[in-house]
């Protein structure tokens, strides 16, 4: 079914029945508007024209064939699968008694029933205040969109379970239309005392992938997510983490972003002692872009959150990092800040980075800064005295550049570092 006929099927009164949570009116108001574009602050530097000018499809079912799933089966152990962006039990191999409970949203809602009232509902939720003193719910577009045609999955962690081996969560994807729109919906509950690494991995997509993730992090709990992206040929990826973190529990987020893709993160620091550590890396090639948005919100005292980021833009490309303080009324105490550095590999690659103070409180810390650079042809210049290969020396340098932030990717270290890899070759190929 295409996307918009399945979308009039709704506004005609067509109800989503296993999703009476949803404020389903006011999500189809939002996505009837213009998709977001260059004239909305969060999305300026990520042009959205592929998306509005494609006839998009739904895939409303899994419809993936047994072949592949025993194909996708031998890939990484201890894993949690997503074909096509359904949850695929078959292919997952999570270990026995691993302390990890996966069901689907409707399921977890009938036995939680307050659950509901702390899910992503209405656009309003994610809105961004203006000056003008509106709420502006086009950012939220996309988190709308799949919220309506996504049935979701949670994964719960249980109440003070220390789980040691990183859970693998692989986005896969079988050879569908090019045109089908593909939304994983994902909650990540870390129930209280728990102590968990998540690490994601999306695999290329030719088509349109549109994730969304909710996170909450339980009082006294622990969360490490990684998310990698590997590199994006002809699709194209638009992915929204909103993360909730209470009393004394921490999130340590760790993104790989790469072309193709547009990223929104919100983190909301909810409690007292409450703290996140976000550091991230930012690649683009040829003429592609890609894209961050990262807000932190300081909401409970002596609460405390530290972005890092590091860009790399090659050729014709573009990188982009929007990163985003806000201390409310009475976050007293609260330390905060925010650093970025680019990495210029051409003459014609940009990078834009825009870092926002946005503080009510008097008693907090807050610091925020950004640089701009190219490669040191000096430092080049001494390698190659020592009998380094140019473009042996430049692959130095920039993973020098990348290691600044100690982005070690978890137990997968290996994976991580073949994705640098490739786009090391892509950048050096002609």
């Amino acid at each position: 079914m295409y996307l918009k006929e399945y979308i009039n099927k709704l506004k005609t009164g067509h109800s989503i029945d296993e999703k009476k949570w949803l404020d389903q009116n006011a999500i189809l108001e939002t996505i009837s508007e213009e998709i977001p574009d260059s004239g909305t602050e969060e999305w300026k530097n990520f042009k959205t024209n592929s998306i509005k000018e494609t006839s998009w499809k739904v895939l409303l079912e899994n419809s993936t064939k047994q072949d592949y799933l025993k194909k996708e089966q031998r890939k990484l152990p201890n894993s949690i699968f997503f074909i096509d962006g359904h949850y695929s039990q078959e292919a997952s191999s999570l270990k026995k008694e691993s302390g990890i409970n996966i069901s689907s949203l409707s399921d977890y809602i009938n036995k939680n029933p307050e659950f509901k009232s702390i899910l992503f509902n209405n656009p309003s939720d994610y809105a961004e205040s203006r000056l003008s003193g509106i709420k502006d719910k086009k950012p939220t577009y996309f988190i709308s969109l799949n919220s309506l045609l996504s049935s979701g999955t949670v994964i719960e962690v249980e109440k003070a379970k220390n789980i040691n081996e990183t859970i693998n969560i692989i986005h896969s994807f079988s050879n569908i239309e090019p045109e089908i729109v593909i939304n994983p919906y994902i909650i990540i509950v870390c129930k209280e005392g728990s102590k968990v690494s998540f690490q994601e991995i999306s695999h290329n997509v030719e088509s349109w992938n549109n994730t969304l993730k909710e996170i909450f992090i339980r009082k006294d709990s622990n969360l490490t997510f990684s998310s990698l992206q590997e590199r994006i040929s002809t699709g194209i990826k638009t992915s929204s983490i909103n993360c909730h973190i209470d009393e004394n529990a921490e999130l340590n987020l760790k993104v790989l972003n790469r072309e193709r893709s547009k990223e929104d993160i919100r983190v909301f620091l909810n409690k007292e002692n409450s703290t996140a550590n976000i550091s991230g890396i930012i690649l683009s090639n040829n003429k592609d872009e890609s894209d961050v948005f990262c807000k932190v919100t300081h909401i409970g005292r002596t609460s405390k959150s530290d972005q890092n980021w590091r860009l790399i833009s090659a050729k014709n490309s573009k990188t982009a990092i929007n990163g985003k303080i806000c201390v409310n009324k009475n976050a007293k105490g609260s330390d905060a800040s925010f650093y970025s550095k680019s990495l210029l590999l051409n003459r014609k690659a940009t990078s834009f980075s825009k870092p926002e103070l946005e503080i009510l409180e008097d008693d907090v810390k807050c610091k925020h800064g950004a640089s701009f650079g190219e490669i040191d042809n000096n430092s080049i210049f001494y390698m190659q005295s020592r009998g380094i290969k140019k473009k042996d020396a430049i692959i130095l340098l920039i993973h020098a550049f990348i290691n600044e932030i100690g982005l070690d990717i978890e137990d997968n270290s290996e994976f991580s570092k073949n994705l640098i890899d490739d786009f090391f070759n892509q950048i050096n190929e002609k």
